[in-house]
Parts: structure tokens; sequence; C-alpha cells
């Protein structure tokens, strides 16, 4: 059975976790402003040698955080005739995985930098840099239904275990065992992020925060070395 109210306990836990995350947001939006412009520019100039990759620089999309629905933001990476096919069908549809990419989306996914905009969602209070990725609403109800409830609880992350953990061998029978220990849920649904919930159950504030430190500092690794799944 589901222990609902240690969940919910989590938000007192997580306080001095969401203070600093918004007040780190702001300070980072200053220092990369200067890659935000880079990298308007290049989308518009992608637009400009290849038309079809024309249209606006930003992408919104509705996820779920801490139970709630708000737009993700993200630089654009497809094209605009794709956008328009996902946005048709919100609920099940997402940018993500994309194979309409744009010619400068290829670069710009490569080295993540699609997802530098959520640092306005963390600044906001709607995410956080590290906590389970916001799901699309069909993938949310399908957690729901089989009875994880840490989505309905935790704000959504920048980064989260399974960000970490990619392309990382030693991390295969992790992935297995917690795959198996959540048998009702889909194979798709990323259950890895269920494993930060409830690593977060047992640990002090200032512990949870040096666990976020340390699922960074691996994520920023996965960056570098430029590997996208």
């Amino acid at each position: 059975m589901v222990d609902i109210a240690a969940y919910k306990d989590l938000n007192e836990k997580f306080r001095l976790k969401y203070s600093l995350d918004r007040i780190t947001a702001c300070l980072l939006l200053a220092l990369v402003s200067p890659i935000f412009l880079l990298i308007i520019l290049w989308v518009k100039l992608d637009g400009l040698f290849f038309p079809e990759d024309s249209g606006s620089v930003f992408y919104l999309e509705p996820r779920i955080s801490a139970g709630k629905v708000f737009n993700i933001i993200k630089f654009r990476t497809v094209t605009m005739a794709a956008t328009k096919e996902i946005k048709s069908k919100p609920d099940t549809k997402s940018i993500t995985g994309s194979l309409h990419t744009t010619h400068a989306g290829k670069m710009i996914l490569k080295w993540y930098m699609d997802e530098l905009p959520q640092l306005f969602n963390i600044a906001k209070g709607e995410m956080s840099f590290v906590g389970p990725r916001p799901h699309i609403l069909n993938q949310h109800n399908q957690e729901i239904a089989a009875g994880l409830i840490y989505r309905d609880v935790i704000k959504a992350g920048l980064l989260g275990i399974p960000q970490a953990c990619k392309r990382r061998p030693k991390y295969a029978k992790l992935l297995q065992r917690m795959a198996l220990k959540h048998k009702p849920v889909s194979r798709t649904l990323n259950t890895l992020d269920g494993l930060y919930a409830k690593k977060c159950l047992n640990k002090a504030p200032l512990q949870i925060i040096l666990l976020d430190l340390y699922i960074i500092l691996q994520g920023l690794i996965v960056i570098v070395r430029g590997e996208k799944q």
C-alpha cells in the first residue's frame, strides 16, 4: 500500500531545496543569457537557410509537476509542421523523441541545450533542478492509475536519476530491478524517478540537497559527453 502521507510530508523537507532552486535559477539565467542569445540567433538563421525550419524560437508543452499542469519551456528543435501535429494531441504526443528535427535542432539536442529555458520554469517555482521528469498527461495518468503517486507530490525536475545514468552500463541491473519492482507500470514509463522519491523519504533536508548535487554532477558529465538518447 502506498503511504500517501509520507510523500506529502516531503513538501516540508523540500522547502529549503525549492528556495535554493529558485534563487540559483535566477542567477544562472543571468549568467547564461549570452548562450540564450546565440541559440536564438542560430534558430533564426536556420530558418532563413531552410524555410521548413523557420518559426518560433521557443516551444511550450503541457506537462505535470506536483500534480499540476504547467507549460514546460524548451527551445524548438522540430519543424513547425511537427509542432502543430503534436499540439493537436497534447495528452499523448510530445516534442521529445520527434523525428522531424530541424538542422539547428540536431546540435541543440546533442548538447541538451533545448532544456535551458526550463530555468524559467524553475525560477517561477513550477519545477526543481532535480526530481522526476515531467510527463505528458497520458503517461502521468497511467502512473497514478498504477498507484505511483510521487509525481502528484514532488515537483518535476530538470534532471533526475534516469538522466544521470544515461549510457552507463553499470546501472543496467538497477534499471532491471526497478522495472520489476513496479510490475503494474508499463516498461515505457520511467520508474527510476520513483527511486529518487523513495530516497528522499528517509533523508534530512540537507542530505536531499547533497543528493541533488550528486545527480546534477552526474548529469553534467553526460551533457559534456554529448550523450543523447
